[in-house]
């Protein structure tokens, strides 16, 4: 079926923290070696499965209502935001994909993928006429920052580059929260702003298609732990 090169691949690095090389490590086992015919369907939700305690995964950090919670399978956005862009750079069919509400510089600005069992998933088609093959690792150790790599494996189809990000639109944060519940998590302020891009298809040297992704990031209005000062 034609699987005989890698046709796209990305890495992205992340913070040395346990939950995160326990998820993204469980997150890259499940996806390596995950073959696509031609048509097929890939749902990120499906390879990965529900996130709870009995099927190993850790509570980390996650985004819920413009705030940071912890959730089952924190830190698993960062092996889906590198699947996508792998697939991005093979050149295969998006089908589904949200990005972030908050923006982490540790993504591509615009290229990247949140996920969520209940709500959220990232599915890519294989609409080219070989087989793919996802390859997926993860690299370094508690206490040190780490990385995770795939690569999709199949017959080479296009040239793929993106553009040039633009920003517009920015929004400052709120005022700062105080919380002095003792489930209270700490956050820093954050502008919101919007983003635009595009997927540039090359045949040789001649650009044969551009696809266009948009998205608006929100502002993360800061919170401090404890009471308000007085004024």
């Amino acid at each position: 079926l034609g699987v005989k090169e890698v046709v796209g691949k990305f890495t992205t690095y992340f913070p040395g923290t346990a939950y995160r090389y326990h998820n993204i490590g469980k997150a890259t086992r499940l996806i390596n070696g995950t073959f696509l015919k031609p048509g097929e369907v890939f749902s990120m939700n499906k390879v990965l499965g529900k996130r709870t305690t009995a099927a190993g995964w850790m509570s980390g950090g996650a985004i819920d209502g413009g705030r940071i919670v912890e959730r089952l399978g924190g830190g698993i956005s960062q092996a889906t935001t590198t699947t996508f862009n792998a697939i991005y750079f093979a050149g295969l069919q998006d089908i589904y994909h949200k990005p972030h509400s908050l923006y982490f510089n540790r993504y591509p600005v615009g290229r990247e993928a949140t996920l969520d069992w209940v709500s959220v998933d990232m599915k890519f088609r294989n609409d080219s006429p070989y087989g793919v093959v996802m390859q997926a690792s993860i690299t370094g150790r508690t206490g040190r920052p780490g990385s995770v790599t795939v690569k999709v494996w199949s017959t080479r189809r296009y040239t793929i580059k993106a553009s040039t990000p633009i920003r517009s639109n920015y929004r400052a944060p709120g005022k700062t929260i105080y919380d002095d519940s003792p489930k209270c998590l700490p956050q820093s302020a954050m502008s919101g702003f919007d983003v635009r891009h595009n997927r540039l298809f090359y045949k040789g040297k001649k650009l044969v298609k551009r696809e266009l992704f948009r998205w608006s990031y929100n502002s993360l209005t800061p919170v401090v732990c404890g009471k308000k000062p007085a004024a």
